[in-house]
């Protein structure tokens, strides 16, 4: 049916396929549907991932996209259906550069009075004290940060800890509590509170 349909209209036979999924898509043929969306999902998922680095845009645009054509090709709305495959990248064209837009938007929008401006200023006392704690680590001995790491980020207990350096879990206690104390005094010099916890 396909190769008859290319003959016919002088199409190449990929024109063809698309000539003829068109009609059947404009005639509301479930099937052509999913075989349109099978063709072109993720190839359209991935031009939105490649171009805007958002998985969570790319797998909504890609929906956005395959909906508006097959609206369009069951409107009778695509003049060219053999060229149907640029009129789909057109189509994923226009829908991201328009999601990008909005989104710069968003990220330009100018500040009001009304606005909450208490909520960056938290932010930016969280930054600084974990900024504080990180300098005050990198001021420890090598074998004193490396047990405090260990247990604080990796979450392991002075056992572990003793087998994994070969040291005794006693002397893991003691690296510990010499290493803690040690932050405690450099972040009081720095007026910041002991937020280790925060790492």
């Amino acid at each position: 049916y396909t190769d008859g349909w290319a003959a016919v209209l002088n199409l190449t036979p990929m024109e063809g396929i698309f000539e003829a999924l068109a009609v059947r898509i404009q005639a509301r043929d479930a099937a052509a549907e999913e075989e349109f969306v099978a063709m072109f999902q993720r190839r359209i998922r991935g031009f939105a991932l490649a171009n805007a680095g958002d998985l969570a845009l790319a797998d909504e645009l890609s929906q956005d996209v395959l909906w508006a054509v097959i609206r369009a090709l069951r409107e009778g709305k695509v003049e060219q259906p053999a060229q149907l495959p640029a009129f789909v990248w057109g189509t994923a064209r226009n829908l991201l550069n328009g999601r990008l837009r909005t989104r710069s938007r968003e990220k330009l929008q100018p500040l009001t009075d009304d606005m909450e401006l208490s909520r960056p200023a938290v932010e930016q006392a969280e930054f600084e004290r974990h900024r504080a704690a990180h300098q005050a680590i990198g001021t420890l001995e090598p074998h004193e940060r490396g047990v405090l790491l260990l247990s604080l980020v990796d979450g392991l207990q002075a056992d572990d800890i003793a087998a994994r350096i070969g040291i005794t879990a006693e002397a893991v206690r003691q690296r510990k509590s010499r290493a803690l104390k040690k932050l405690s005094e450099i972040l009081a010099t720095r007026s910041q509170p002991a937020t280790l916890g925060l790492l």
